[in-house]
């Protein structure tokens, strides 16, 4: 007496084989992420742009160059005068006062204008007192080689900032 057992394979050929999921990109997930990534791009681009700007640039050192002379006169009580050196330095000397003749040059304060930035006015200089008030109102015309000019005024009560043209 022979029985034979015969096996059937029902339904099983789905679990012999491992379910497949697709694992790539659509069209459409890679269109959107190249947009996000290009619109991020363009605002990097646009918001690192003034950085190139050597105009900009030398304005913004010459007005921290102002400003750093003005506290230095505060924290020494001494009196600092910011003069140009020639058309693309700047240096400061120092005195107890303003009108004193005899100064002492402060060699770790100079300032060196960016490549292409020059002054377009030598014949100027501001002393701030130990007070930090400036002895005169002072307007510094910087000029670019490529064109453009920016204007700086220095005012009585101490204040620097870029302005524009003088008329």
């Amino acid at each position: 007496m022979g029985m034979s057992i015969a096996c059937q394979d029902v339904g099983n050929s789905a679990m012999s084989t491992p379910m497949r999921q697709d694992r790539a990109f659509t069209l459409l997930e890679l269109m959107a992420v190249l947009g996000l990534a290009s619109i991020i791009g363009f605002i990097c681009l646009h918001e690192f742009r003034p950085l190139s700007d050597p105009l900009r640039n030398g304005t913004a050192e010459v007005i921290a160059f102002m400003k750093q002379a003005r506290a230095k006169a505060i924290s020494t009580t001494s009196a600092y005068t910011v003069q140009p050196l020639s058309a693309t330095r700047i240096g400061t000397v120092y005195a107890s006062f303003c009108s004193d003749t005899e100064t002492t040059a402060d060699n770790s304060m100079v300032l060196d204008l960016p490549q292409g930035i020059s002054l377009s006015d030598t014949d100027w200089s501001v002393c701030f007192s130990s007070r930090g008030l400036p002895d005169a109102n002072v307007v510094i015309p910087l000029s670019a080689v490529r064109g453009g000019t920016n204007w700086i005024e220095v005012f009585l009560g101490g204040a620097v900032k870029e302005v524009p043209e003088p008329e």
